[in-house]
């Protein structure tokens, strides 16, 4: 999760975060180096696990990996703010501070690194949720949403993107977390949610590119499922070092 950072900050031709720990990932930088503007889109918690699962039922993003494909580790622990903070510094918890969406960020960010290069930046997610109340308070131009469908986010990073051309967009999906939640990733009851995320990203693919945005598309973090446990209604969780909560598929176009 911290070669996010470098990797989009090389890709712009700008400096890495002064408190990066990661490393540029060499086969997106050679795809996106000389783009105009980068957008990050985040499925939270669709990790490698369930997307082993479901690949199937999601056509547009199986054709991408299929392409372009390199597994990432989240930082721990495995949740939200850390690891979506994770991928604008490309520093660890200990780094930079941000174990909740209520936290300061103490370490350098992508949207610093923009503004004094006197370039632009935008994140989008739901009210409440770490795209809005952790990263947009950070970022430029604020794409917080009322909270809903997926389909509000995909609104919002299209009229952001039509009206203000950030050079920088990040984007948390965060329904697929949701669900998850519910019913477990590895529960059927996920699919219509899986299909409709599979369709949003090709819309949102579709509209960035002639836009001049180069796209890479992870997750922040991956989820397990909760067997007999009577402590939590929950059926999905996460948060722990497993290969299932912190392996996360990625690709790019």
């Amino acid at each position: 999760m911290m070669d996010v950072a470098p990797t989009v900050s090389v890709a712009l031709g700008l400096p890495v975060p002064a408190d990066a720990k990661g490393s540029p990932i060499a086969e997106i930088v050679a795809d996106l180096e000389g783009m105009e503007r980068v957008a990050v889109l985040a499925p939270d918690a669709f990790g490698w696990f369930a997307w082993t699962l479901w690949r199937d039922e999601m056509p547009f993003l199986q054709l991408l990996h299929t392409e372009r494909s390199v597994i990432l580790r989240s930082v721990l622990p495995s949740i939200t703010p850390v690891n979506f903070t994770a991928m604008i510094t490309g520093t660890d918890l200990e780094g930079h501070g941000a174990r909740t969406y209520d936290h300061e960020i103490r370490a350098e960010t992508l949207f610093d690194v923009m503004r004094t290069a006197g370039r632009r930046s935008a994140a989008v997610g739901f009210e409440g949720y770490t795209g809005s109340r952790l990263l947009a308070r950070y970022s430029d131009i604020d794409g917080t949403t009322q909270r809903g469908s997926d389909d509000l986010i995909v609104d919002t990073v299209e009229r952001i993107a039509d009206a203000d051309s950030p050079d920088f967009i990040i984007a948390q999906l965060g329904r697929v977390d949701d669900i998850f939640h519910q019913f477990g990733p590895s529960s059927s009851e996920v699919v219509p949610m899986l299909r409709d995320t599979d369709v949003r990203l090709r819309r949102l693919v579709d509209h960035l590119k002639p836009l001049g945005y180069g796209v890479i598309i992870l997750a922040d973090h991956g989820q397990h499922d909760i067997v007999d446990d009577p402590a939590t209604t929950l059926k999905g969780g996460h948060g722990s070092d497993s290969d299932i909560d912190c392996q996360v598929p990625c690709t790019w176009l």
